[in-house]
């Protein structure tokens, strides 16, 4: 049973090639969430981590991440100090920044072959002052909270006749035996 990982253009593509042909299918969309250390804002792009600009500072995309004012971040729990270096371009122990992120995958079986596409969506990050009262910061403080992206961007544009299925366990036989 063969496995195809496709973009999105070509994802669509086939969905609309099997409009065509009268078959009948299910498009399939599993949404899990996921804070492996991934995503972190050395890597992102200026673009995006100028909503970072308030807590921290960098030099360029892939340099190390500085911390330019103590804050909390809320979604860890997790308390960083100034000057503190919390993200690098290489991988580093502990403390590390992440950003959590949603991992969306849409599939298609068909005669047994799946199509699949897979994204990857980032928590909008919220920089907050909040009066906070702890052992290493109290008074006010900066927050860093994360909250989950829209649904909009969670969804593919299909075809119009096409109904989509939220799944939460999505199984994968990949059958090692159509390989030379």
């Amino acid at each position: 049973m063969p496995v195809y990982e496709c973009n999105e253009h070509q994802f669509v593509e086939n969905i609309r090639r099997l409009i065509e042909t009268s078959q009948k299918f299910l498009v399939n969309r599993r949404i899990s969430w996921h804070d492996d250390a991934r995503y972190g804002p050395a890597i992102l792009p200026d673009e995006e981590f100028n909503r970072y600009m308030i807590i921290c500072i960098r030099k360029s995309v892939r340099s190390t991440v500085f911390t330019k004012v103590p804050f909390i971040d809320d979604f860890h729990r997790r308390t960083y100090d100034k000057g503190e270096n919390v993200h690098g371009s290489g991988n580093l122990m502990f403390p590390r920044m992440s950003i959590p992120y949603y991992r969306v995958e849409y599939s298609v079986n068909v005669w047994g072959t799946t199509y699949f596409f897979t994204f990857d969506a980032l928590f909008d990050p919220h920089i907050v002052i909040e009066k906070r009262h702890g052992k290493r910061l109290s008074g006010l403080v900066h927050v860093l909270k994360y909250n989950p992206p829209p649904d909009r961007l969670l969804t593919l544009k299909l075809p119009t006749k096409v109904m989509g299925f939220d799944v939460k366990n999505m199984i994968r036989v990949i059958d090692n035996s159509s390989y030379f």
